[in-house]
């Protein structure tokens, strides 16, 4: 069941946002939970009996500020959207530093919030989605979003995710095609990377999180991945 939680003092937003989730989802094959809050310590009381996949919140509250939710919603799940709906631009430095799904501003634009919606819904089946593969004899599942990248050695291929790394007999070009439709792009001859996972795009390098040594970019893929880069980043918003 995809959960959705709106947090905001003012009843008008609550309201408009509440209404706008209702019109959206009418059209839609299923019908998510919805639960509205004017108070971020209820939310999070809620969120710590059951998580929310998505979270709209306002930042300037009376009981708890929306950065400081924010962070107790991803202690929580860290794969927890959230979207913060806000007059002020002054505190954005500090919601990106929680790597938020997005920042719109009051009042909301009705063709960017449904945007915004079928992004997180995207996200969100995304998450769901498993790759599997053969290792050591045994056959193995694991989330898409925790790939960082693929690397090419001789006659196999490294999967690397956040948590562990595997090493099956594969070649890297039908890896590919098994992951350009999830977000992956080629930048090397022995590398596919995951761009959710990018940093910085350097003209001969990229740097993903987590990873402390950059990964290089040949010739051969640079134009066509800095393309497929910059395309994605038009569509997520960065």
């Amino acid at each position: 069941m995809f959960r959705i939680g709106v947090c905001d003092d003012e009843a008008y937003f609550r309201q408009d946002i509440e209404k706008r989730l209702e019109a959206y989802f009418k059209e839609k094959p299923f019908k998510p939970e919805i639960h509205i809050f004017e108070k971020g310590q209820a939310l999070l009381e809620e969120a710590e009996k059951s998580h929310f996949d998505l979270v709209f919140l306002d930042i300037e509250m009376p009981d708890m500020d929306g950065i400081t939710l924010g962070k107790h919603l991803k202690a929580i799940v860290e794969d927890t959207l959230l979207i913060y709906v806000t007059s002020y631009d002054a505190y954005i430095s500090y919601a990106l530093r929680l790597d938020i799904f997005q920042y719109l501003k009051k009042p909301l634009d009705d063709h960017f919030f449904q945007e915004e919606i079928d992004r997180a819904l995207a996200q969100y089946v995304l998450k769901k989605q498993k790759y599997n593969f053969e290792y050591n004899g045994v056959r193995m599942s694991v989330p898409i979003t925790k790939i960082i990248y693929l690397e090419s050695q001789r006659w196999s291929v490294i999967i690397h995710t956040e948590d562990e790394n595997f090493k099956i007999v594969s070649k890297l070009g039908e890896e590919e095609k098994r992951l350009t439709a999830h977000g992956f792009i080629r930048i090397h001859q022995s590398y596919l990377i995951n761009m959710q996972y990018i940093k910085k795009f350097l003209s001969d390098k990229v740097f993903l999180k987590d990873q402390e040594e950059p990964l290089p970019v040949s010739r051969k893929y640079k134009d066509e991945a800095k393309k497929a880069h910059l395309d994605y980043q038009s569509k997520v918003g960065i």
